[in-house]
């Protein structure tokens, strides 16, 4: 059963953006030194600097739109905080550019219990909820930076109140 009562879509990604923009950096470093030896690439700094936007494209572009291989889509059930997962369809996950997602489980770990009937209660059960999210998915990224800005400016009560598919 997919819900659309979400309130937050968090991405989770195939590793992490610095190691990423590490791992395509050593790279492009591997392919100019088969190619070129260091003298040439000291007097050729536009040919390498082209070659280095030409390899960016090629590995896969930047990371945070062409490295995401799945979502958790949050959602309140009653008094439990719960999360869809949708992820790439492939099992083995891989720099591409062609990803179609589908659904892969209404909840991604058991459902969290929100104890305290308050905005910092509900928090609570998210941050809690998440954190769990990221044990089961260890061997991924889960990006939290927009829930971190935003966690304490919200009424997470009132998200509850509003969201909330039995509510």
């Amino acid at each position: 059963m997919v819900f659309d009562q979400y309130f937050m879509v968090i991405p989770v990604y195939r590793l992490s953006e610095d190691k990423y923009y590490s791992q395509m950096k050593e790279d492009f470093k591997k392919l100019v030194s088969r190619s070129w030896d260091v003298n040439f690439q000291r007097n050729n700094p536009g040919m390498v600097e082209g070659w280095r936007r030409s390899h960016r494209s090629s590995y896969g572009g930047d990371w945070e739109f062409n490295e995401v291989v799945g979502h958790i889509k949050l959602f309140f059930m009653g008094s439990q905080i719960r999360g869809e997962y949708w992820s790439t369809e492939s099992r083995r996950k891989v720099r591409t550019r062609k990803k179609r997602f589908e659904f892969k489980a209404h909840k991604l770990v058991a459902e969290g219990e929100i104890w305290e009937k308050t905005s910092d209660g509900v928090l609570a059960a998210i941050e809690e909820y998440l954190s769990r999210c990221k044990k089961e998915l260890k061997d991924r990224h889960i990006d939290l930076r927009e829930f971190e800005a935003l966690k304490n400016h919200v009424n997470w009560l009132s998200v509850h109140k509003t969201t909330n598919v039995f509510a």
